[in-house]
């Protein structure tokens, strides 16, 4: 099929299709071949607004570049309608880009996502190396590089010194390694991003070209109101703890408390006529009941307690 044979509500049909196919990392080699060549030529490196002129000029020039671009192996390779939809591409190009940059990683398709939903999962990546994701995580998954979009993963990489393993999070952070074992907490509900080293050395870096080294029993903190990273020492084992149900909390946020509570027994916490404000520090595990550890937080700061349905609640003792 030609590609002048193709009207606009086909292509605009093929584009729909290949989006999501796209967006669920079910595009073949080829198909992400052909995008990810668009997209240094035709995705601006400052920011933009998709309108009716940048398409048109999408339209006009994509026609000829992709047929320089691919040769006569790669066209066989390649469906005829996204051969024949060239300019459709280009504009899926500028869509995804607009869509998925925080977690872009230079273009890379992201080809597999696993979910834990209401359980902690263990991953086997397709380099071999082991990933364990805490309740409420999301990771999708590319060659020896991941987005970790929510929740808490700990990592263990296997050693590939010509193939740096990387991991994307919110807010343009990045963490580069070889061969190493760490923990990453990027929960959206809190106002920070944490990196754990349990062996082995990271670095991270931020959008600002801000870069930490890390090595075993650091961590690496980055605020998102200041936008920097502070580092400190941490037991970089303690910090992991959560892969067996166990939490250790320090210093912690009573957002970072309930979200630890949610978690391990799916319930809120409410704090009724007495401050929030306050920093937790406290160690429990799944195998506690509920009411132990309600009555414990309540007796370290002074609060009484009920335990409801789907909350507990703490008040100012009288």
């Amino acid at each position: 099929m030609e590609k002048d044979k193709l009207s606009a509500n086909e292509k605009a049909g093929i584009t729909r299709d290949l989006f999501e196919r796209y967006r669920e990392g079910e595009t073949s080699r080829g198909e992400n071949e052909v995008i990810e060549s668009l997209e240094p030529m035709f995705i601006p490196e400052k920011e933009f607004e998709v309108t009716d002129s940048l398409i048109d000029e999408l339209e006009a020039e994509t026609a000829d570049f992709i047929f320089q671009k691919i040769d006569g192996r790669k066209r066989r390779g390649l469906s005829p309608l996204l051969v024949g939809s060239v300019a459709s591409i280009a504009l899926l190009t500028v869509i995804v880009w607009v869509l998925y940059s925080p977690y872009r990683g230079g273009g890379k398709v992201a080809e597999k996502q696993h979910v834990a939903t209401d359980a902690i999962k263990e991953v086997i990546l397709s380099d071999g190396s082991e990933v364990v994701l805490n309740v409420g995580t999301t990771l999708r998954e590319g060659s020896r590089e991941v987005w970790l979009e929510e929740g808490e993963a700990f990592f263990n990489i296997k050693p590939d010194a010509k193939r740096p393993f990387v991991v994307y999070l919110r807010n343009g952070l990045t963490v580069n390694v070889v061969g190493t074992s760490f923990t990453i907490q990027s929960y959206s509900q809190l106002p920070f991003q944490e990196i754990s080293v349990v062996s082995g050395k990271v670095n991270v870096s931020t959008q600002a070209n801000q870069t930490v080294q890390l090595v075993a029993d650091q961590q690496a903190t980055y605020s998102e109101a200041e936008k920097k990273l502070s580092t400190a020492s941490v037991n970089g084992r303690q910090k992991a703890a959560w892969r067996t149900g166990a939490v250790l909390l320090k210093n912690a946020s009573a957002e970072e408390l309930t979200l630890r509570i949610r978690q391990l027994y799916d319930k809120n916490i409410v704090f009724e006529g007495c401050s929030d404000a306050i920093a937790i520090n406290i160690a429990f595990d799944k195998t506690m009941p509920v009411t132990e550890v309600a009555a414990e937080i309540a007796t370290l700061y002074n609060f009484s307690y009920r335990v409801e349905e789907d909350q507990i609640v703490f008040r100012p003792k009288k």
